[in-house]
């Protein structure tokens, strides 16, 4: 299930997410030494449709997907890596008209947990997962107003 029938950062998308990560040779071999899981957050904007926090974890290791799910609190705590941000630049990330590196260093994806230089090693890795993440489809919540 992809495209506008799904909405980002819910159940079915998290699957979506994963299917296209294992699909993507860019991303097994950007991402061929990295492992560990990942939450990505949304935070709560009600001017953009998303009045609760939503967050999705992957376990990643070794440049495929193993599993993923909407977050509980135990991901957030086992989680090597934190990565949160508003509604309106995980649009712009998931459209490929903002790269993921260039919004940490602009504080627009924030790495709330993990280590930024353990991380800066897999900066190809990181793009290919928001590739196949935006590859996955869905559509974001109608704006307020």
């Amino acid at each position: 299930m992809t495209g506008a029938s799904m909405e980002v950062f819910t159940e079915a998308w998290c699957v979506a997410c994963c299917e296209r990560m294992n699909e993507s040779e860019a991303y097994r071999q950007a991402a061929a030494t990295w492992e560990g899981s990942a939450v990505l957050v949304m935070t709560a904007d009600a001017t953009q449709g998303v009045p609760e926090e939503r967050a999705a974890w992957l376990d990643m290791h070794h440049g495929a997907c193993r599993g993923t799910r909407m977050a509980t609190d135990a991901d957030f705590d086992d989680a090597a890596y934190v990565f949160e941000s508003d509604p309106a630049t995980w649009r712009r990330l998931l459209s490929g008209d903002t790269d993921p590196v260039a919004a940490a260093m602009a504080g627009k994806l924030r790495l709330t947990k993990g280590n930024l230089f353990t991380l800066a090693k897999y900066a190809q890795a990181a793009r290919e997962m928001v590739v196949a993440a935006g590859a996955a489809g869905g559509t974001f919540p109608a704006t307020a107003g």
